[in-house]
């Protein structure tokens, strides 16, 4: 069984950031990195589209014209920190690198309509027309830009889809099939990518688990199971059988600093491994570790609170394998 991490780090930006961080997970024996994110997921793709004239930002909030963005080409952008990770990280021993992708549905309720009253109801997230056009495209060539840079994991972040996909509706006129729809063609243009996941952290419902395993050109479906325990109850092995999806499970809170066990984290995987038939590989935290970053009053110190639950996290699964 491999190990990854979702992608955000406790640390500021800071020149060389990149190479201390894949040198440490190089040292705990990490098998799949990604490229690490000490700035938000968010700002990482939104920041673009401010530079190239598409949206506005102001008061630490995103704005955009809703038949301006359905008008628009999305530009293809550049992620420094992704390039300098595949320069640095091929002389670590990685078995390869994770390109972490933040998805359509959460970029739209991240970009309010110009006026709007700051409700998710008020983003772009509640016009699908957008969603299925403007930012369906953008993501699709920021995941074909991770594939083409050498990316062999490529992971849409998608945590919007566990708030608007629910056990009886769906919100804001998106249905399954468009849901599937997109994440198919995303994921088709990352096809360079050895693996091609999604990554939804908090709860989610059987309803949405269902959904992901049906999405064609998916390979992973990654949840978190130690903050959202009863996230169990949604596995459904028959859907990950169907579908030919691997299940990756987060065995770490991302929130909490409280280091899990060995042995802790070894009990809840065989938990999940069992639900999921033992389709079961790329273990990781529950989400990444920006959160643990106001979780104490030190940086650096939750910066090791990360490294040791990834660190635990390894040990676990090669002492299950």
């Amino acid at each position: 069984m491999n190990t990854t991490h979702v992608g955000s780090f406790p640390l500021d930006p800071a020149p060389g950031v990149e190479k201390r961080i894949l040198r440490d997970l190089a040292g705990i024996g990490l098998d799949y990195p990604p490229y690490p994110q000490t700035r938000s997921f968010i700002d990482i793709f939104l920041e673009p589209l401010v530079h190239a004239g598409l949206l506005e930002k102001y008061g630490g909030r995103y704005y955009g014209d809703p038949e301006e963005l359905l008008n628009a080409h999305p530009p293809r952008i550049r992620i420094p920190e992704a390039e300098a990770s595949i320069r640095i990280a091929g002389r670590m021993g990685f078995k390869g690198l994770r390109g972490p992708v933040t998805g359509a549905y959460t970029l739209a309720g991240e970009v309010l309509v110009a006026g709007g009253n700051g409700g998710l109801r008020s983003t772009m997230i509640a016009r699908r027309d957008i969603v299925d056009s403007f930012f369906k495209e953008y993501v699709a060539m920021n995941a074909s830009y991770m594939a083409e840079l050498g990316y062999s994991l490529v992971f849409m972040d998608e945590p919007m889809l566990g708030v608007i996909v629910g056990r009886r509706r769906i919100l804001y006129g998106h249905t399954e099939e468009s849901i599937a729809e997109n994440l198919s063609y995303i994921a088709g243009k990352a096809g360079g990518a050895y693996m091609r996941g999604v990554h939804v952290c908090g709860r989610i419902s059987g309803r949405l688990f269902s959904l992901l395993a049906s999405v064609d050109k998916l390979n992973i479906l990654n949840f978190e199971f130690k903050d959202s325990p009863s996230n169990i109850s949604s596995i459904s092995r028959e859907d990950l059988e169907k579908g030919d999806k691997t299940l990756s499970p987060g065995l770490a809170s991302s929130r909490n600093p409280t280091v899990e066990s060995v042995e802790e984290i070894r009990g809840l995987l065989k938990k999940v491994s069992e639900a999921a038939g033992g389709r079961v590989d790329y273990a990781s935290a529950d989400c990444g570790f920006k959160a643990l970053q106001g979780a104490t009053e030190d940086q650096e110190e939750a910066y090791k609170i990360g490294l040791l639950k990834l660190q635990n996290i390894v040990k676990a699964v090669k002492n299950t394998v």
